[in-house]
């Protein structure tokens, strides 16, 4: 049988295969690697009443060489079945007539643990499988909640170190505290004087740069990834997709086969792409209605087929979402127009003048699948307060922008669908934001998550609790054009 092989979405990279594209992380052109073989479709009835780690299982497999579905179940088992999660790992309630799928119930309070318990686990079996003895330098960039997953997933862990770049004053207090307190021999916490897309573009230039490899040549490492752009980050996020239609028909909200529409809060649009995919494998998926903050380019580009970058850049009050430069948009340009030579040509206008532009064709492909919009912070706060005061339900500041442009879609188009909304964070990592939405005072993050618990008494999640009074270890902040000679100096310290 045919191997399954992942290739870039640019068109320059020798095929790879799983373990490879796992380890590898990016293409070697700067591309996403991608499936470059017929994603299978999934059997919905065969899927029905599993639990998650053995829907994981079934979906992951897919994705992975044949005869290794018995160790992705062990890999699954490890990450979801073993304690970090609830029994329940992604429990859906319900708002008002918006079923909220709970995607932050894990050892961060973060969507993110739904691919980070996985990705480590995928890296070491894949290290074992080709038999690889350099160490692995993990690198990821964050908004906010990538970087403790990440930081989680991988401390510790055999044969890897990480380093996690964060803009200084574009996370939340709790966010923060989070990355600055996190323990484990292997871990590396940067700040750094800038925002989230340029420790992106800092990362993806490390991949890139043939200083770098040399290095990494003389000091027996290899570079890898723990953002979106590793496809072994997407491949887990597909699982929850499936798992959270299969409850509702199970609860007998809907039948089996009946189409839902998603609801996604988007920034890097890693998020939303594992959408994507899980409706090629059969998932009936009407529409995926995906919501931005003011940094509103993913609006306009699903509104006009335009990507523009060259714009303000916001601080908001949902910080995982201020990001311009979204990089999983590329992988879904890919998947619609199957032409690495245009994509290329895209990402090369992108990079020289900040702006592409798809043609007509694939913006009409483009928008029969999306439709987006997005809230102002006042917008979003006003909508936190109103979902709580008319619901009971208590969202996240990112959660909420989903809730409120889902609202303004459902108006406009009076689309019965029933729609699933992704919920990204616990509203507890956001709690100053949360809490003056519902009582319109504003204290301190810690204040305020004492006081909202208090008032609505929504649990405060486990990994939250404490946190004003954890021991900061990493205090390190550079510049953010020192990132890759960082990056570099940090390779030269290891297996001296």
């Amino acid at each position: 049988m045919k191997e399954k092989m992942y290739i870039s979405t640019r068109g320059q990279q020798e095929p790879l295969n799983f373990y490879e594209a796992i380890l590898q992380g990016i293409g070697c052109d700067g591309g996403l690697l991608v499936p470059d073989f017929k994603i299978e479709q999934k059997d919905l009835k065969a899927l029905e009443n599993l639990n998650y780690e053995d829907m994981a299982t079934e979906i992951i497999s897919v994705f992975t060489p044949e005869g290794t579905k018995e160790d992705i179940r062990k890999l699954c088992h490890q990450a979801y079945g073993e304690g970090l999660f609830p029994k329940d790992v992604v429990p859906v309630k319900k708002a008002g007539k918006v079923y909220i799928a709970e995607l932050f119930q894990g050892p961060t309070a973060a969507f993110k643990d739904m691919a980070l318990s996985l990705l480590p686990r995928f890296m070491t079996y894949s290290l074992k499988q080709k038999g690889e003895e350099r160490e692995v330098m993990i690198l990821a960039a964050t908004s906010g909640d990538t970087g403790k997953a990440a930081l989680e997933g991988f401390k510790d862990v055999e044969g890897t170190c990480i380093k996690v770049f964060y803009p200084i004053d574009g996370v939340s207090p709790v966010q923060k505290q989070q990355m600055v307190t996190q323990t484990g021999h292997n871990v590396d916490v940067i700040g750094i004087k800038g925002n989230f897309d340029d420790a992106q573009t800092a990362v993806k230039k490390a991949f890139q740069s043939e200083k770098l490899k040399g290095l990494c040549d003389q000091h027996h490492v290899f570079l890898s990834s723990a953002n979106s752009i590793n496809i072994g980050r997407l491949i887990p996020q597909i699982v929850y997709y499936f798992y959270s239609y299969m409850t509702l028909v199970k609860q007998k909200e809907i039948t089996l086969g009946e189409k839902v529409n998603f609801t996604i809060p988007s920034g890097n649009f890693g998020n939303c792409l594992a959408g994507y995919i899980a409706k090629q494998m059969g998932l009936p998926i009407h529409q995926f209605i995906v919501a931005s903050n003011k940094n509103n380019i993913l609006t306009d580009f699903f509104h006009t087929g335009t990507y523009d970058a060259n714009r303000e850049f916001y601080k908001t009050n949902a910080p995982a979402m201020d990001i311009l430069v979204s990089s999983n948009l590329e992988r879904l340009v890919y998947f619609l127009c199957q032409d690495a030579k245009k994509v290329q040509g895209y990402m090369e206008r992108l990079n020289e003048t900040g702006v592409y532009k798809v043609d007509d064709d694939l913006l009409n492909m483009i928008q029969e699948n999306f439709k987006a919009g997005w809230l102002s912070e006042e917008e979003v706060l006003k909508t936190i307060g109103a979902c709580y005061q008319e619901n009971g339900y208590l969202l996240d500041t990112h959660t909420a922008i989903g809730y409120g442009v889902y609202k303004t879609y459902q108006k406009e188009t009076n689309d019965q669908t029933k729609n699933i909304l992704l919920s990204t964070a616990s509203p507890y990592k956001f709690p100053g934001s949360v809490y003056q939405s519902v009582s319109g005072k504003v204290l301190d993050e810690y204040e305020a998550t004492e006081a909202l618990n208090q008032m609505t008494k929504v649990e405060i999640p486990t990994p939250l609790q404490g946190m004003k009074d954890r021991e900061i270890l990493h205090k390190k902040v550079i510049e953010k054009e020192a990132i890759v000679d960082f990056i570099g100096e940090q390779i030269k310290e290891i297996n001296l």
